[in-house]
Formats: C-alpha cells, sequence, structure tokens
C-alpha cells in the first residue's frame, strides 16, 4: 500500500521522507500513550486500585510529550535543510521544540493533508509494536490468570520498556536514513525503485525474522 501511494501519486524522494518522518511522529506517539495506558492499567489492579496514582502518570505522558516532539522538531530542521518542502519554513518546525501543541498543529497543517494517506500502512505495519502491551494484558486474562501487580508486573514491565524505547528507534533509523536519502540525491537516484529499497529496510519485520531464525537454531 505505501508503495503503491507513493508510486501513483509520484512522490519523490523528499516526500518520502516527510511521510516517514510523520509517520515516526504519529505512530511513535501512538505508541508511547498506548503503553503508558497499559502500565496504567496494570497499576490499577494493584489493592483494589490503590497502585495507580494519576498526577505521576501525567507527569510521564507531559515529559514525553516534550522530548518525543522534541526530537522531531530538530529532526524536522535537518529535513528541511536536506530535502525542503514547500510550505514549511527554513528551520522546519524548530520553533515547536518544547511546544507539543504547536508541533502537532503545524505537522497536521502542512503534512496531513500531503501524506496522511500514507499512516494508514504504517500503521497496519506497525500494529503489533504499537499494541503489543495491550495484547499481553489480554493474553494473560485469556488464560484465567490473575493480573494483579505483583506477578504481572515482573512479565509485563521489561516488554513496557522495550515498547517505550521502539518509538526512539525509529527517530535514530530516520537519521541514518537521511544519510542514504542524500547520498541518493547526489547520484541522482530519485526512482521509485529506491522507494522500494527503503520501504523494504524501513518496514520489514527484522525482530520476527530473527526470533523464527533463532527458533531454528535452537530446534
Amino acid at each position: 500500500m505505501g508503495l503503491g501511494i507513493a508510486y501513483f501519486r509520484h512522490w519523490k524522494t523528499a516526500d518520502l521522507v516527510w511521510s516517514l518522518w510523520l509517520g515516526s511522529l504519529v505512530l511513535g506517539y501512538l505508541t508511547i500513550l498506548v503503553t503508558l495506558g497499559a502500565d496504567a492499567y496494570l497499576q490499577s489492579q494493584q489493592e483494589g486500585g490503590a497502585g495507580f496514582r494519576v498526577l505521576p502518570t501525567l507527569f510521564v505522558i507531559v515529559f514525553f510529550s516534550i522530548h518525543f516532539g522534541g526530537f522531531h522538531a530538530a529532526h524536522s530542521a535537518f529535513l528541511q535543510s536536506f530535502f525542503p518542502l514547500d510550505g514549511i519554513p527554513s528551520g522546519g518546525f524548530g520553533e515547536a521544540f518544547m511546544n507539543p501543541p504547536l508541533l502537532w498543529w503545524l505537522a497536521f497543517k502542512h503534512l496531513v493533508p500531503l501524506y496522511g494517506l500514507f499512516l494508514i500502512p504504517a500503521l497496519i505495519t506497525e500494529r503489533k509494536n504499537i499494541f503489543e502491551p495491550f495484547l499481553n494484558i489480554w493474553r494473560e486474562r485469556k488464560k484465567g490468570e490473575s493480573l494483579e501487580i505483583d506477578r504481572a508486573a515482573g512479565e509485563a514491565r521489561d516488554p513496557m520498556r522495550s515498547a517505550m524505547i521502539k518509538p526512539y528507534a525509529n527517530v535514530i533509523r530516520m537519521h541514518l536514513l537521511i544519510f542514504f536519502f542524500a547520498g541518493a540525491q547526489i547520484l541522482n537516484l530519485d526512482s521509485f525503485m529506491v522507494y522500494a529499497v527503503v520501504y523494504f529496510v524501513y518496514f520489514f519485520p527484522w525482530n520476527e525474522f530473527r526470533k523464527k531464525k533463532e527458533a531454528v537454531t535452537l530446534v
């Protein structure tokens, strides 16, 4: 679906870059919210809900909103210098560095009308990573096991910490892709094959492939 959108809308490298930036922002933040929501649910099961604290949870949400949004605001400045997009200031969305609401407003104003459709295949691809914390809870409930925090936390905390790292991993991956895109432009490789290679690297389920390979090795 992603390649089809790029092909039929005649995207150039700049379009591909900014669509990936938008997907990283939206899906990464959604991953953070889902992870925090699952963690809050687990806490609410402790001693009849006494384990859940509203203020610490809100603090974490605000912190990640500023921190994760700041990553993308700074990243947008790099992208605008390498791959300028009409309508976006020369500094990208740098003015929204410490202002998450402004960052979201600018992103939806400038990018969603152009690349919002790309979020659909991106969400389908990343669905497991995004909703994994709640899927883990659902699996536990399906087994008929208790969700008391003293047992469930030990099994759920590590996956949740991992889920919180994944959005930042995508940001780092995007930084590395900038060098690939810059090299492609220098070599005049602005073609559909470039999109195909990048989409393969970006969306291929490397973790699943590694897990299956490890399972075969063990057998």
